[in-house]
């Protein structure tokens, strides 16, 4: 788990308990690990920010008293010997070259520590620093400020606390800078993420800003996302692709490892500033709670997309030292589908796990593992886990995927860190290795790298390097596609550090990064953790930053051209602000002066469109050669937009229920408003007859329609087929005709059928402290039984309600027996609850679960029957430490709402698909232990809907 709530440097320890539970993780265990979800959630809180040019600067401190520490608590690296006493010897240790790397065209200072004792009277370990290079600026973010420069190195704006961006949300999470940060440009659309965590309580908090432009020092979409569980979403990490923001991040649920969580962020949505977008997530649950291994999404390199609709690919590696069968990289495939959210999918590739020489991911006990010179302490190699980013680039040929970890290179003391570096490529099939290296000896320590490739498949990586002689530096190494395999060229220095981190923190920056400039798609741009002796000497913690550039002399600018020009009103000729520009994969809005671009391209032919709501999409096809700037003009001519104002049925053939049943002819009073910028001057419209539609009345007549003129309603029969099957999806589409000119199609959807309800129930018509007719319920221990509530509902006056009490007990809940007709039952119900839990929710001691019973079998938990929540599902495993009846069964605990204070959802889960035909039961129960209560839960608004009931005769 992160701790970073203003935690003091001298609480940081590792407990007997926490180091028990690694030796329980050497047993040999299956990794197949299951996945769960998927899980679709929106955003909880939108708001724009201000230009960062108008945030205030912290005051400068003056007082020269030394602060207080800040400081990362997470769990260790599960350092320990593996199961069989044997560690692997590195099978892939580099042959390091007499070609030097080439050295920094610039070096210049980034944040440091000094900025957090400015900015907050806090030294903050570790730094966790990373950055991204754009057109113009370098973007750097640290635990827990950011900072805009030129590509000169040139500040262009004050080091400046991540809450100052994320201040318009107005929530708790806005105000705090819990870290974890994350920066990246998004080369298709010139745009900026950032990102880091909040953790001020459960469910945690993912903040993300989109810059509204490719300035990084102007105004932002900000989003905050509330995880979709108690677990603590901590080591986030960031990759770019065309069809989303891909998240990965280690959960944590209080101090124990949980796994990893995956998320999709509809990046076209968050690119747009739409306040309803949303995430996909699916969890892959930990066998252990030891924390081992990550997975990484892939983060898009260069211009050249990967093919339309391809998956996002994340990795993660297995070692024999944790119990795998092999030494390997693992890939999987995260297809999303945020129109179907349920239809995404997170599945292993068929390829994986991929073999690769022998490695050794351990480190010695603790975080002690890095040997610096005197008086410095040892640092954490942060060893088990791939090291951010996993750079993909698509080289036109092939697609490559770029990464590197931290291994062993001495099989023996003392422990000695090196940087493995993998490159992956495919030609349309499967991903192979085509070179692995480990850059390392016995006399030194190399960890925490980060790696990238330029466009000409080069491959370079930066790490931070230390001996006993040598005091912490950023270096660099690397290889041309050219080179021998497992051959890398002598290490060049970013700068070398005369200072150490002292005392006992053991924290060095988690991660670094290195980048490709999109411009010449060969300099890379690197930026790490360093101390001088000034630093040191100010404090045990002083780090400083390094932000620097260089390239491979072999290395030519990739071939590139600009598209760029200016969107107009035709009639008069005024700039359209904010209409979307796409060019595949390329998108761009426009400015307030209706100009866009440069849009860098490869060179090619582009097939271009602007659109802007009120206005005809204009689109061109447009050749670029190398070096060419070229100017594509659109002037879009303004057009009525026809939405729909209501839909109501007049008449019904079948019976009178606003449900278009296979077979029925119906008659519907459609209303129709123009809310374009032009006026429809003789709008027609007609029923396509199509899908299910048909005997459709003939065209109808609005007329004349002015913008934001009255709405006017035309009548319109037409008869459902009766092939159509009862409760399909039904789709009627108006198509509308202005004169000569099409106004495209108009969608409206209907019912096909009305959900048949099986069993429903509200509480209402119940008398207090009973439940109604043919419910039972009954209790032992000290629970108290279910009743009829008028304290809290959704919908009435009343509810059903179970206390929390104090002491050791289980009541229980059972509805009357129903009778279930298809495979596609589903039960819904408001849900509102407050169990005793610890305040992170790490511990579940009470809490609630929903069971059934289909036909004369036995009860049965609801997921154990085969029935899946879509909404609402359990909280987590409730704790058998404490006698509660129910301890060690998944079910409801802690707060319902997703803010501290509870509140009704919805809670939705399909009912398993054996209980079709049969008759099945309902029960809730609620469990408790031996102190501590809390309010309870109370149940409103039951439904179980059954399919759908038709009353035409077909």
């Amino acid at each position: 788990m992160k701790l970073r709530a203003a935690l003091i440097f001298g609480l940081i320890v590792v407990s007997a308990a926490l180091l028990a539970r690694y030796t329980e993780a050497e047993k040999t265990v299956n990794r197949n690990e299951p996945v769960d979800g998927p899980v679709f959630e929106t955003a909880a809180v939108f708001a724009e920010s201000a230009r960062i040019g108008t945030f205030l600067s912290p005051p400068k401190r003056t007082d020269g008293v030394l602060p207080a520490v800040k400081a990362d608590n997470s769990a260790p690296a599960a350092g320990r010997m593996p199961p069989n006493g044997v560690r692997n010897s590195d099978g892939a240790i580099a042959q390091m070259s007499a070609e030097n790397m080439p050295s920094p065209s610039l070096t210049f200072d980034g944040m440091s520590n000094y900025d957090n004792v400015t900015a907050f009277n806090l030294l903050i370990i570790p730094p966790d620093m990373t950055g991204d290079v754009g057109p113009d600026h370098y973007v750097q973010v640290v635990n827990t400020l950011f900072r805009a420069y030129d590509k000169n190195g040139g500040a262009l704006m004050p080091p400046t606390p991540l809450s100052s961006l994320f201040a318009p949300l107005n929530t708790v999470c806005s105000t705090r800078n819990d870290g974890l940060p994350v920066v990246l440009y998004d080369p298709m659309a010139d745009r900026w993420l950032i990102s880091q965590y909040c953790q001020a309580f459960p469910p945690f908090r993912q903040m993300i800003a989109v810059s509204k432009t490719g300035d990084p020092t102007g105004a932002y979409y900000v989003y905050e996302f509330a995880m979709p569980n108690i677990r603590i979403n901590d080591f986030a990490k960031f990759g770019v692709w065309p069809d989303g923001y891909y998240m990965s991040t280690e959960e944590f649920i209080g101090s124990d490892y949980a796994g990893t969580g995956m998320f999709a962020f509809d990046r076209s949505k968050m690119l747009a500033g739409d306040p309803t977008a949303g995430y996909v997530y699916f969890s892959r649950p930990s066998f252990s709670t030891a924390r081992l291994g990550n997975i990484l999404p892939s983060d898009m390199d260069g211009l050249r997309a990967p093919a339309p609709g391809a998956p996002n690919v994340f990795a993660s590696f297995s070692a024999t030292e944790y119990g795998d069968a092999v030494d390997a990289i693992r890939l999987f495939d995260f297809r999303v589908h945020f129109s179907e959210p349920l239809n995404s999918t997170f599945t292993e590739r068929p390829e994986s796990p991929i073999p690769v020489a022998a490695f050794d991911p351990t480190s010695p006990p603790d975080r002690t593992d890095i040997t610096q010179p005197a008086p410095g302490e040892r640092l954490d190699a942060n060893s088990d886990r791939l090291n951010y980013r996993l750079a993909y680039r698509n080289l036109g040929t092939s697609e490559s995927l770029v990464v590197n970890q931290t291994v062993r290179v001495s099989p023996s003391e003392p422990y000695r860190a090196g940087v493995r570096v993998y490159e992956l490529r495919r030609s349309g099939g499967a991903f192979s290795v085509t070179d692995q290296a480990t850059i390392g000896d016995t006399t030194s320590s190399r960890w925490i790298g980060s790696a990238a490739q330029d466009h000409q498949g080069n491959i370079a990586v930066g790490y931070n390097y230390v001996s006993e002689e040598k005091r912490p530096s950023i270096f660099y190494s690397g290889r041309l596609a050219s080179d021998p395999p497992g051959t890398y060229r002598s290490e060049a220095s970013l700068i070398d550090g005369t200072g150490v981190q002292k005392a006992f923190g053991w924290r060095w920056g988690d991660y670094s990064s290195l980048s490709v400039d999109p411009v010449d798609d060969c300099t890379f741009w690197q930026t790490g953790e360093y101390y001088t002796q000034a630093s040191q000497d100010f404090s045990d913690f002083t780090w400083l930053s390094r932000i620097g550039r260089f390239k491979f002399a072999e290395c030519t600018p990739a071939p590139r051209a600009t598209i760029a020009g200016t969107v107009t009103n035709a009639v008069t000729g005024s700039p359209i602000a904010e209409a979307a520009i796409s060019a595949f994969p390329h998108t761009r809005s426009t400015s307030a002066t209706g100009s866009y671009g440069p849009i860098n391209v490869l060179p090619g032919s582009y097939e271009i469109t602007a659109t802007k709501r009120g206005f005809r999409q204009g689109s061109a096809v447009i050749p670029v050669t190398e070096g060419e700037a070229a100017v594509r003009n659109f002037a879009l001519q303004p057009v009525a937009v026809i939405e729909n104002a209501g839909l109501e049925f007049v008449s019904e053939s079948c019976r009178v229920n606003r449900v278009a049943e296979p077979g029925e002819t119906i008659t519907v009073n459609l209303s129709l408003r123009n809310t374009g910028l032009a006026a429809a001057q003789n709008l027609r419209a007609n029923i396509v007859a199509i899908n299910g539609i048909t005997n459709a009345s003939p065209t109808q007549t609005y007329g004349a329609m002015p913008p934001g003129g009255p709405v006017v309603t035309r009548e319109f029969t037409f008869t459902v087929s009766p092939s159509v099957n009862c409760g399909d999806p039904l789709m009627l589409l108006i198509d509308l005709v202005d004169g000569f000119l099409s106004l495209g199609i108009l969608q409206i959807p209907i019912a096909s059928g009305e959900p048949r309800i099986a069993f429903s129930q509200n509480f209402d018509r119940t008398s207090p402290a009973v439940l109604p007719v043919r419910w039972s319920r009954s209790a032992t221990g000290a629970a108290v039984n279910w009743t009829v509530s008028s304290r809290r509902s959704q919908s009435g006056s009343k509810s059903a309600f179970s206390p929390d009490p104090l002491q050791i007990g289980l009541n229980e809940m059972v509805s009357p027996a129903f009778t279930v007709s298809s495979p596609n039952a589903k039960l819904s119900f408001r849900n509102w609850y407050e169990f005793e839990t610890t305040f992170l929710r790490n511990r579940l001691y009470d809490g609630s679960v929903l069971e059934i019973r289909i036909g004369s079998g036995e009860w049965a938990d609801i997921i154990a029957a085969g029935g899946r929540f879509e909404s609402g599902g359990y909280d987590g495993l409730l704790d058998s430490c404490c006698q509660n009846p129910l301890g060690g069964r998944l079910g409801w605990s802690g707060r319902s709402g997703i803010e501290q204070t509870s509140e009704f959802v919805t809670t939705t889960v399909r009912l398993p698909a054996s209980a079709a035909g049969q008759t099945t039961q309902l029960r809730w129960r609620v469990g408790t232990d031996i102190g501590g209560f809390r309010e309870g839960q109370y149940i409103d608004d039951l439904v179980v809907t059954d399919g759908f009931t038709c009353g035409c005769s077909n």
